[in-house]
């Protein structure tokens, strides 16, 4: 028996659509576990199944948070089954002892060679494994891969990189998190401050971004717009600066009395035809949408948080009405083309005349064998139904992308125009479409949405020749103001993770960073700012995302090689080198192990220094309530301890509610009967003084003057 164990269900029943034979789906108390398929069995993993340790599961002792400890670095890594998962690892197991040849089914890149071969490591399979790399899931693409399985072995090296990756991310993320979470506890913080490979650096951006805008001043700076008029027809040029002219690093002119003279040094002269150039230009349909560009689309057009977007993507998935959302290729199997028909047929109850327009015989540079990765672009399936509000748009939205891929290009006639009036360079461009092609699916009166571009006048030019004269009409100044940067929404912060090369500055790291495909991955982006919001770094405001005074604290203090996508350049180097056998894991995981535990001996106390005290003690009035461990649990104790002994369960209460003491020490009066301090106690008739020795001393008070109670 041949067992084939697939990365999800989706791709388990793929490949059994393939298999010779009758299928027969076997199911556990949970949905289906395996499919019978002759004698072939394909089951499946729901991504990941098993996850690494904690550190307190390695050492009871990790439980309590303290720098002392860190860096913690794991022996021996172990993994422990998801909770959700133990019912199909059982299924596995049982299937693996019957099984004669094992297939590795996982994703064709590194974690989906790791979460196959972690299962196979874990259940301890002696049997012979085989590997299928499967791009696309259409029929053809299975039935050709199923035909060449390679052996699983060859691909250990990108094993050992998924592996790496995974270790890597662990110390950064524990140690370097746990040793934040307790310095921002000194200074009165409460929650994890969390830092990670990805997540840091995108907090940087957005943080940087703020600084960036509450630290701009603006500065004017001019141009000037002329009217040329070439018999009877009027038409607007800009004036294009030249050598020598002193423009700022942007090329913007700053000075107003040289543009103003330019500007009455041309008015009512001559001009002359430098250049003119007219001709037919097309653009091609848009790629099928990746994961990140449907969210970047959903949040521009919908308002969608990019969670939001993956949710309901997924469930869209899950209803068969869509492809796999979680993909970062925008590309298409050619051998997917074929299906066109069917699926658009299948369309055509809800898009009837959208789809009576669309010709099959249309093939777009989306459907490219050569540009597809683990998985192709996001993609209707063919099968409807009714859908309302969110799931409705983003479906809408999938459906018109492939729809597109079926109607011609956009054409139009762009013209551009040059002029030389009393030396002085001049440029107008203009563009007239010619047919909509696949823009008329995007818009209610089939126009695009406006491009942006600065040098297109949006004007229908005259037709001109080089060496033609013309008359200046007049010529006016134009004053602008620079404009600070825009603060970040979900789509731009997508964007600027997906091209974080365009925010670094060293040329260096910015080469190495251009040869990645960003920071995160299309599945995890979405996670990685919710996380961000979750911890309190991030909050959104007027449909931006900006940070808080807890994020930029936070990067504040980090050092730079922390918070820099550079790690992430240097990181995926590493695990390249690992992938392709240059280095090994052991040797990757030694250089982790150096770099965190210089960043743990890194002497960052009292740099965590808030504007104000997140939480002011409700007792004294001056000291600020931090975070402090105990045999009992974490407390909140006043900062002018041993004056202030004021202590707190949490301090939630604090900011809405009467804070009520947890215990308060008093070490100035003495239990009578065993001459221990006396703590303040909760009680259902109010506050109360008992023994801190309790329960081997049971006296209590009523205060710390009056007479006791006995209990």
């Amino acid at each position: 028996m041949r067992l084939f164990i697939a990365e999800k269900p989706s791709l388990g029943e793929a490949i059994a659509q393939c298999l010779p034979g009758t299928l027969q789906k076997h199911r556990g108390s949970r949905g289906p576990t395996h499919i019978t398929v002759g004698d072939d069995v394909v089951t499946w993993c729901f991504g990941h199944i098993y996850e690494l340790f904690e550190p307190q599961e390695y050492d009871d002792s990790f439980k309590t948070w303290r720098l002392e400890d860190l860096p913690i670095v794991p022996k021996q890594w172990r993994l422990k089954p998801k909770a959700d998962a133990k019912e199909q690892i059982k299924v596995i197991k049982g299937l693996i002892s019957k099984s004669s040849l094992v297939v590795n089914a996982g994703d064709p890149d590194r974690e989906g060679q790791l979460l196959v071969d972690e299962v196979l490591e874990e259940l301890g399979c002696r049997k012979p494994v085989k590997r299928i790399w499967l791009a696309a899931t259409d029929e053809k693409s299975v039935r050709k891969a199923l035909s060449v399985l390679k052996d699983n072995a060859d691909y250990q090296n990108l094993k050992d990189s998924a592996q790496a990756r995974s270790w890597g991310d662990w110390l950064v993320g524990m140690n370097a998190t746990r040793k934040m979470t307790l310095l921002g506890r000194d200074a009165g913080m409460d929650g994890v401050l969390s830092v990670g490979r990805v997540q840091t650096p995108t907090l940087s951006l957005i943080v940087l971004r703020d600084q960036a805008i509450e630290g701009f001043k603006p500065r004017d700076f001019y141009g000037i717009r002329a009217l040329f008029n070439f018999s009877g027809k009027v038409f607007t040029a800009r004036w294009m600066p030249g050598e020598g002219v002193p423009l700022d690093e942007s090329r913007r002119l700053l000075d107003k009395g040289l543009a103003e003279a330019v500007a009455e040094k041309i008015s009512g002269k001559s001009a002359v035809v430098s250049r003119y150039e007219s001709k037919e230009k097309s653009e091609g349909q848009p790629l099928a949408l990746s994961l990140d560009k449907l969210q970047m689309e959903c949040n521009k057009r919908f308002g969608l948080s990019a969670q939001g977007t993956l949710d309901v993507a997924q469930k869209l998935y899950e209803a068969k009405l869509t492809s796999y959302p979680r993909t970062d290729s925008g590309y298409l199997p050619e051998s997917q083309h074929g299906d066109a028909p069917e699926v658009l047929k299948g369309l055509a109850a809800v898009y009837q005349g959208e789809v009576s327009k669309a010709d099959t015989s249309i093939k777009s540079n989306t459907w490219n064998d050569k540009k597809v990765t683990a998985h192709h672009g996001i993609i209707p399936t063919g099968v409807t139904a009714e859908l309302g509000g969110k799931e409705r748009e983003v479906f809408d939205l999938i459906v018109r992308r492939y729809l597109a891929q079926f109607y011609p290009p956009y054409r139009y006639f762009e013209s551009v125009i040059e002029l030389i009036a009393e030396d002085e360079k001049f440029s107008a461009n203009g563009r007239v479409p010619i047919a909509l092609g696949w823009k008329v699916l995007f818009s209610k009166d089939g126009a695009e949405e406006d491009d942006g571009d600065p040098k297109d006048d949006g004007a229908t030019l005259p037709a001109l020749k080089e060496g033609q004269s013309l008359r200046c009409e007049k010529a006016e100044l134009e004053s602008k103001k620079t404009s600070a940067p825009e603060r970040f929404t979900e789509s731009s912060l997508l964007q600027a993770m997906l091209n974080i090369h365009m925010h670094e500055t060293d040329p260096e790291i910015k080469k190495r960073l251009k040869e990645t495909a960003g920071i995160g991955t299309p599945a995890t982006r979405a996670g990685i700012i919710e996380t961000l919001k979750k911890r309190g770094f991030i909050e959104e405001k007027k449909k931006s995302v900006v940070s808080t005074e807890k994020g930029r604290l936070l990067i504040g203090v980090l050092p730079s090689h922390m918070k820099s996508p550079g790690l992430t350049a240097l990181f995926e180097e590493l695990l390249e080198a690992v992938s392709t056998g240059e280095i090994s894991k052991e040797n990757f995981l030694q250089r982790q192990i150096a770099f965190v535990t210089k960043f743990v001996e890194s002497d960052l106390n009292g740099k965590l220094k808030p504007s104000s005290p997140f939480h002011s003690c409700p007792e004294c009035k001056t000291g600020s309530l931090r975070k402090k461990p105990s045999s009992k649990g974490a407390f909140w104790g006043c900062s002018n301890y041993p004056d202030c002994r004021s202590a707190f369960d949490d301090v939630k209460g604090l900011l809405s509610t009467e804070a009520r003491p947890k215990a308060v020490m008093s070490e100035v009066e003495k239990c009578q009967d065993c001459g221990k301090g006396l703590v303040l106690r909760k009680g259902k008739k109010g506050a109360f003084w008992g023994c801190s020795s309790y329960p081997a001393c049971k006296r209590l008070y009523e205060d710390l003057k009056g007479k006791p109670i006995y209990a």
